[in-house]
């Protein structure tokens, strides 16, 4: 039986990317719709589509001393506080536009984002699944309550959710990202790239993104497919404005099991220079303890023995980084099955790291 690991979806799709994604997703008809608008809250509608949030509370506070009970109002103080993460604030003006209408069903979506982004899960279920009581449709709260079932490691009803969030609006990356990550997690990798692919289109600079399917493709063993994500990849991080982003010297492209061990695959952004690690291979145990990082390296002094590549290993040791070399070389860049074929030797204690040095750990 063939053994699959992986980090778990919930963890590595954090509820901060969640946030990210719901606000992209928001537009100016959310808060303008003639439903839940009036003619003189026209300036803070402004400033709100402009996203100066504060400008348009100053506004919205002072109508607010003369209509404590206008609902539409309360949900715009709401959404304002909201979008500047003002959770409690943003919570307490949705509960009282709901109590000044109670059939609004947006109003109950937002209350429950609210809800859900401040980790309260179960009372975020109740105010999405009172929402799409209202309107069947709200495709907000769909989505999210496809999220609520995710966290709560419901697999099949969050994917209920996403899919019919999708029949409404098939652009939805929430929904399409999140649908990506669930079926990552279960191994049914042609539907993860589906939906990552499908992402990729909605955002073609998004790292994330471009990373997994990388990673998606390398477990199907789609290795030439992988090539071309591979240098879009590249090319993402050397044009981003994140420093998170632009400094990163490796990617992950693949995970896989040696026995009792997980391995993390990640390769250089950069394969030139006197000494550069091709390949590096992280290796955990049982409990996600980091044991090992394994290594196909390069270096000048290599290259003029004939050699391009050999195995080294870094492991900590005693508090020091102790980093070893093997004595295999080559003379060209092995194929990856070869190299998870060392590994296994090496895991198994069947290959010698004779010569070691021991540095101050980084």
């Amino acid at each position: 039986m063939k053994q699959s690991y992986s980090f778990p979806w919930s963890i590595r799709f954090t509820k901060l990317s969640l946030f990210i994604i719901f606000s992209l997703c928001l537009s100016s008809g959310e808060i303008f719709s003639e439903e839940i608008s009036r003619p003189e809250y026209e300036k803070a509608d402004r400033l709100i589509e402009n996203q100066d949030y504060k400008s348009a509370l100053k506004i919205l506070l002072e109508f607010e001393k003369k209509r404590p009970e206008d609902d539409v109002l309360l949900f715009k103080i709401g959404f304002s506080y909201f979008r500047l993460e003002e959770d409690q604030k943003a919570l307490t003006y949705f509960e009282k536009a709901i109590r000044s209408n109670s059939k609004e069903a947006k109003y109950y979506d937002y209350y429950g984002a609210t809800l859900y982004f401040s980790g309260k899960i179960d009372e975020a279920e109740k105010q999405f699944l009172k929402c799409i009581e209202l309107d069947p449709k709200a495709q907000k709260a769909l989505s999210m309550l496809g999220a609520v079932y995710a966290e709560k490691r419901q697999p099949s009803k969050a994917k209920s959710y996403f899919l019919k969030a999708l029949e409404i609006d098939p652009d939805d990356l929430r929904a399409n990202y999140s649908l990506a990550g669930l079926y990552f997690n279960e191994g049914e990798l042609a539907n993860s790239q589906k939906y990552f692919e499908i992402c990729y289109k909605l955002d073609p600079e998004n790292y994330a993104t471009v990373s997994y399917l990388i990673e998606n493709l390398y477990r199907q063993e789609k290795f030439d497919e992988a090539e071309k994500y591979k240098k879009r990849l590249a090319q993402i991080r050397n044009t981003s404005k994140d420093p998170r982003i632009s400094n990163l010297k490796y990617f992950r492209f693949d995970t896989f099991a040696i026995k009792d061990y997980m391995i993390v695959a990640q390769e250089g952004f950069a394969k030139t220079g006197e000494l550069y690690y091709y390949y590096v291979f992280s290796v955990f145990d049982k409990s996600g303890k980091h044991l090992k990082n394994i290594n196909l390296e390069s270096s000048a002094i290599l290259k003029e023995g004939g050699f391009k590549y050999i195995i080294g290993m870094d492991s900590i040791e005693e508090g020091a980084a102790k980093h070893s070399t093997s004595n295999i070389a080559y003379p060209e860049l092995p194929s990856y099955f070869e190299l998870k074929s060392v590994l296994a030797e090496i895991l198994e204690g069947k290959v010698n790291f004779p010569y070691s040095t021991t540095v101050s750990p980084k």
